[in-house]
């Protein structure tokens, strides 16, 4: 059993054959090196036919021998037969290995011929590299291009929270949320994270000054901060995220907090009562049953790898302003 603060990823497994397998084939009389070789041309060996003593049809395949033998080497100049046309320069060719050298050679491209497989897969090296460059646990993370900009606190944080909800909480994605056992909400005012969030003044320059704050103003608190770093497109995409984790918080914990009644007679959310301190304790079932139950993936906009990634971020966040001492830290099959 893993740790719970800790994130879990699968590998994809693929099936190679064995290198080691030399497949042995059965040789009937094999030939030796030290056996005289089999040439069926020595002139000793074949019995030619005097040419008077050749019926009409010996002296037919004679002919159609010959004429095979003077196609077999086709002349560059042959204009018949050139069904090979490269679709760049509009040379035609015998065959496709021609086309295909062709390509290679004056193009400097192997998938202009149609065959190609696609965009090429990244190495392991590019893959660290973008890793590197966009570190899921510092605000790097949005430097990437679809994520980079700004958010202005006075005019567009609010609108993107009006923009988030409507996104999350439309008829379509309805039993997407039911079946998740979150209250679906038909307005901001009645959201309790949200709704809260739309009043804060988004002072991206104040600090909490206690450690031990709410969860709901440690969370705002970082959506604040982020607005400096993303654009608002995907400000939006991230205020959905941060209400999901938050949602997943308090159903996990939802025994906890049963006894606590807010001023509208029902029970508070877990994120409204308590400090932060346990929040990435179900970092690794919000992903693996809540964001993606069943590999159901992008079913509220999220793929798996996004929300490690967004997970790490708003974690390591909370650990390196000392709201949690959870440090999230990604096992992988390697490290099992």
């Amino acid at each position: 059993m893993n740790s719970p603060n800790s994130l879990n990823f699968i590998n994809d497994i693929t099936n190679q054959k064995d290198p080691n397998y030399i497949q042995q084939n059965h040789i009937e009389n094999p030939q030796h090196f030290d056996d005289p070789p089999n040439n069926n041309s020595n002139s000793e060996n074949i019995m030619q036919i005097p040419p008077e003593e050749k019926s009409p049809a010996q002296e037919l395949s004679d002919e159609n021998e010959e004429n095979n033998k003077k196609l077999k080497r086709r002349s560059k100049r042959e204009v018949i037969g050139r069904n090979y046309i490269c679709k760049l320069c509009s040379k035609s060719y015998l065959s496709y290995p021609a086309l295909y050298t062709h390509y290679k050679q004056k193009h400097n491209t192997n998938n202009s011929s149609g065959r190609g497989r696609g965009r090429p897969k990244k190495s392991i090296l590019e893959i660290n590299e973008e890793k590197n460059q966009y570190n899921p646990q510092n605000h790097t993370f949005f430097s990437k291009e679809e994520r980079t900009g700004k958010t202005d606190p006075e005019n567009e944080i609010n609108n993107c929270i009006d923009e988030a909800f409507k996104d999350l909480y439309n008829v379509e994605n309805k039993n997407r949320i039911e079946e998740r056992n979150i209250k679906f909400y038909n307005s901001v005012d009645e959201h309790p994270f949200l709704s809260k969030f739309k009043n804060d003044p988004h002072d991206i320059n104040k600090a909490l000054s206690d450690e031990h704050q709410i969860a709901d103003f440690v969370l705002i608190e970082y959506l604040n901060k982020m607005s400096k770093f993303c654009n608002p497109n995907y400000y939006v995409k991230l205020i959905k995220f941060v209400t999901l984790f938050r949602e997943h918080v308090n159903m996990i914990n939802l025994s906890k907090n049963k006894d606590n009644i807010n001023a509208n007679g029902n029970s508070k959310d877990y994120t409204e009562n308590n400090d932060a301190e346990d929040v990435p304790d179900s970092s690794n079932e919000f992903i693996t049953d809540f964001i993606d139950p069943e590999g159901k993936n992008d079913d509220l906009g999220y793929n798996r790898d996004e929300c490690i990634d967004l997970t790490q971020n708003l974690c390591h966040w909370m650990y390196e302003n000392n709201f949690t001492s959870s440090k999230l830290s990604l096992i992988s099959n390697d490290n099992k």
